[in-house]
């Protein structure tokens, strides 16, 4: 699929939330399957650079697929440089499919997750029905932090 910028679409970074309750295990097992180099605790896949850390929305609960805002994990994927539209979706591919082949449960959170595989995830894990047996209150949160743009919460200092 070629991807060309559109309009009003940041292609900067993406967040990757991952159903992984350590980060720093995350990272470290996506440096040793994609090899790549970076310094610290990070490391760097094409044009991004790519960390991880604990998401601050995460409740400590086990949450169910479709409330992946609450997944304990964020690896967070931004722009080193000014890159084309296709190499940052091409880079956000690379790192969301190596965590699905690990079996790990992973969703992107960005403006252009609907260019990456299986809408950045959101496909893989499908909303319950509205006839579900889900409360509505649980339902009514995720969809409240959905709102709020899907990033993990930033600390003041």
């Amino acid at each position: 699929m070629a991807v060309s910028e559109n309009a009003g679409v940041s292609y900067e970074g993406c967040s990757i939330y991952v159903d992984a309750a350590d980060s720093s295990m995350v990272i470290t097992w996506l440096k040793e399957r994609l090899g790549a180099g970076g310094e610290g605790r990070g490391l760097v896949v094409g044009p991004l650079g790519v960390s991880s850390a604990c998401n601050d929305y995460s409740t400590g609960r086990k949450a169910h697929p479709f409330e992946f805002l609450e997944w304990p994990t964020v690896v967070e994927c931004e722009a080193v440089a000014r890159a084309a539209p296709g190499a940052m979706v091409a880079a956000v591919t690379a790192v969301l499919e190596t965590l699905w082949r690990g079996g790990w449960n992973a969703v992107a959170a960005c403006d252009f997750e609907d260019e990456l595989p299986a809408h950045g995830g959101r496909d893989r894990y499908p909303l319950p029905s509205p006839s579900g047996s889900l409360p509505h209150a649980r339902t009514g949160r995720w969809r409240s932090l959905l709102a709020r743009g899907g990033k993990r919460k930033r600390k003041s200092v």
